[in-house]
């Protein structure tokens, strides 16, 4: 599946082919392209959307993501 990834902080965004869907790939991806200071981010996700938000640890909405 491919998705898009937008960091908003350095506005950064790039598209990556992933097999699986979880936090640990989602960190992986993030971590290696959105060129981020801070490696304390999680992610939310809304399954009907197919989208979600990469948060940081004060829970400010910094990226977003998106199955395509």
């Amino acid at each position: 599946m491919n998705i898009l990834f937008t960091i908003y902080t350095n506005n950064t965004s790039w598209n990556a082919t992933i097999h699986q869907l979880n936090s640990d790939v989602l960190y992986r991806h993030v971590m290696h392209s959105g060129n981020l200071s801070n490696s304390s981010i999680h992610f939310t996700y809304d399954e009907l959307e197919k989208s979600g938000k990469i948060l940081d640890q004060n829970e400010h909405n910094i990226g977003q993501f998106s199955l395509q």
